[in-house]
This record gives structure tokens, C-alpha cells and sequence, in this order.
């Protein structure tokens, strides 16, 4: 990350990941059910939320990323 900041202005999501945030007043009712670079999995109340990064059309082995993510989540729900 130090080598890319040197390069010049950032733009976007250059390393990926995701984050979700949550409203103070529903974190006594909300559990994150899994955690990972690529996805997060938040129960709040009787709601399941996804939240995914997916690699871009012009990713190196895009299809093979998504594969697996989407196996991933498969299994956690």
C-alpha cells in the first residue's frame, strides 16, 4: 500500500474488501455472522445482509474469483 500512496493520488478501491456499517441504535440487535476480504455476512433483527466485492471485467481469473466467493457464501447461509 506504502509503494502505491508514493505513485501519486489514489482513486477507488485499489486492494479491494468491503466494510459495512451499522447504525449505533441496531448494534444490540445485529451479529456478524462471517467475515472475510472478499465478503461480510451481518444479521440484524430477522435480516441477513451480504455485503460482496467482486472483481471488475478486467480482473486476471475474474470468473474463478467469483466462483469461489459465491461457494463460499453458499455454504454460510
Amino acid at each position: 500500500m506504502s509503494r502505491s500512496v508514493e505513485l501519486g493520488m489514489l482513486s477507488g478501491r485499489p486492494f479491494g474488501s468491503v466494510m459495512t456499517l451499522i447504525r449505533n441504535d441496531l448494534r444490540s440487535v445485529t451479529e456478524t455472522v462471517f467475515a472475510d476480504e472478499r465478503f461480510v455476512i451481518v444479521r440484524i433483527a430477522d435480516y441477513i445482509i451480504i455485503n460482496l466485492y467482486l472483481p471488475c471485467n478486467g480482473s486476471k481469473d475474474r470468473h474463478l474469483i467469483c466462483e469461489d466467493v459465491l461457494h463460499d457464501i453458499a455454504f454460510m447461509v
